[in-house]
């Protein structure tokens, strides 16, 4: 057959097909618009549940019904300026020491697990859903007296996406290791703890393109630490699971960033004042997506300040967070919602 002539058959047969009006291959791009629920799994009273659960929570959305028919997309707060960096350090509080990190936990659990691993260190005890890693017992050529082991504490930092990992040393004579079972509440050897710890920092810093994720670490260490609590029943807080000395620090180094400015302080009474500076954009005509691309580039406007009081108060080892008018009188629920939330954003 000449080429000519193949080519005007393989043409008519491609539009004989094309005029058929269907596809040969099913279009199943809206296929999941006809997803149903099914039942959860269920297991026998025999046998443990423990190894089925939710891999993805589907959070619950608090305060929907104050939400207006019609608003104006506000700006978008400003980036962290380490929001694409990663930081590894030892941060301290008091006697206290932990590696801070900005990844979350379901990160940095397996780079735990991998550093050991490659190091070598034997590991005796592992619990995803407490986050703990326990190691055998170690043997240093420097210490011809003790050995040595560690356990690991992975828990959800401070920050959004963060994480804290702590090291608790014990160490027991040579030859003697099984007459030690209790772990103490600090560590034995404060030099072993700071040693470890500067090791592993430094293995995690060494590790930025580590990027697995554990399924089994979603949840590690618990909830979260710091929530915004926007129940309809009361106003909203920021609650934060800590004590109230690293809280109140914690707050103030939010509140020097993110357009916040403390004008004074009173740590006894829980009170910070401040002053809050809003940018906006200046509008021009409509708010329709050609007016937004018309007067993309336009120059912002600064907002006068305005002043704020911001509490701290401890019930039952939580303590809530609240931002008050300067006469100490309730916001509406948007602006608290608003600057709880840039208060969140900077914690760390």
């Amino acid at each position: 057959m000449k080429p000519s002539l193949r080519l005007f058959c393989v043409t008519v047969l491609t539009l004989a097909v094309a005029g058929c009006g269907k596809s040969p291959v099913r279009d199943r791009s809206n296929d999941y618009l006809q997803a149903v629920e099914v039942p959860p799994m269920s297991v026998p009273e025999d046998q443990s549940s423990s190894a089925i659960g939710e891999l993805y929570d589907i959070p619950v959305i608090a305060d929907t019904s104050a939400a207006p028919q019609r608003f104006r997309l506000p700006r978008p707060q400003p980036l962290s300026e380490t929001t694409f960096e990663e930081i590894v350090k030892i941060d301290t509080f008091g006697d206290k020491r932990w590696i801070a990190i900005n990844k979350p936990p379901a990160e940095v659990w397996p780079r735990i697990r991998n550093i050991l691993s490659r190091s070598q260190v034997p590991t005796t005890r592992v619990d995803a859903t407490a986050g703990e890693i326990e190691t055998a017992w170690l043997e240093f050529k420097d210490d011809d007296v003790n050995s040595h082991r560690f356990r690991f504490t992975i828990r959800p930092g401070v920050g959004v996406n963060s994480t804290e990992v702590r090291i608790l040393e014990m160490s027991a004579p040579l030859g003697k290791e099984s007459d030690v079972s209790e772990w103490p509440q600090s560590s034995m050897s404060d030099a072993r703890e700071q040693e470890f710890l500067q090791i592993t920092s430094d293995a995690l810093a060494h590790e930025i393109n580590s990027g697995s994720v554990s399924l089994l670490a979603q949840n590690i260490g618990g909830d979260d630490r710091v929530k915004v609590i926007a129940d309809e029943a009361v106003d909203p807080y920021l609650q934060i699971r800590l004590g109230y000395d690293r809280a109140w620090n914690s707050v103030i180094n939010s509140l020097s960033k993110g357009g916040f400015t403390v004008l004074d302080q009173d740590r006894s009474a829980g009170r910070v004042s401040v002053e809050y500076k809003e940018i906006i954009l200046v509008e021009e005509g409509g708010t329709t997506l050609m007016d937004l691309v018309l007067n993309f580039g336009q120059k912002d406007e600064e907002l006068p300040p305005v002043k704020y009081q911001v509490t701290l108060s401890e019930n039952q080892q939580i303590v809530e967070v609240r931002v008050l008018d300067e006469a100490r009188n309730q916001l509406d629920r948007p602006s608290a919602m608003k600057l709880l939330k840039v208060i969140r954003g900077n914690l760390s």
